[in-house]
């Protein structure tokens, strides 16, 4: 009896796990195979490009989470202490409150494979240094006096 077929966002999940237990070096694709419940012809079917694709197939899927769900809240309107409350419940969600390892550092350990280089470039936290690079929330009285000299709001 042929697999279920797996949604893409399930399998994207499915695979975001396994990079995060196991990292990318360390997931095998008999350990892919099992945690997706596909067999190896299924899934060089769903990732022609093998494990590199995979990889570069989840950090697309988490740079478009991370720009709907964490970026794009923090620049809209609001309160910046609402704004910085939902960044932290976000972070602790994708975290699984801490018992979940981090996708990027599991996965940047392998940036040198030519696959994973633009889409670890493209993804909105990772700047030109691989530091994370939060937008400003901006405070309505940027006139006030900053209490390191200078003017609030020129950091």
């Amino acid at each position: 009896m042929p697999a279920p077929l797996l949604p893409k966002s399930e399998l994207l999940a499915r695979l975001s796990d396994t990079f995060r237990r196991l990292g990318y070096d360390g997931a095998s694709i008999t350990d892919i195979a099992s945690a997706t419940g596909l067999g190896k012809s299924s899934l060089y079917h769903y990732f022609p490009g093998g494990k590199e694709q995979m990889a570069a197939d989840v950090l697309t899927d988490l740079a478009q989470a991370l720009e709907a769900n964490l970026f794009a809240p923090l620049s809209g309107a609001g309160r910046p202490d609402e704004k910085l409350k939902q960044m932290i419940e976000t972070i602790d969600a994708f975290y699984d409150g801490g018992r979940k390892a981090c996708l990027l550092e599991r996965l940047a350990a392998s940036a040198g494979r030519n696959n994973l280089q633009a889409p670890l470039r493209a993804l909105p936290a990772v700047d030109e240094g691989n530091g994370i690079a939060l937008p400003r929330c901006r405070h309505p009285r940027r006139d006030r006096a900053d209490p390191r000299g200078g003017r609030a709001g020129a950091h």
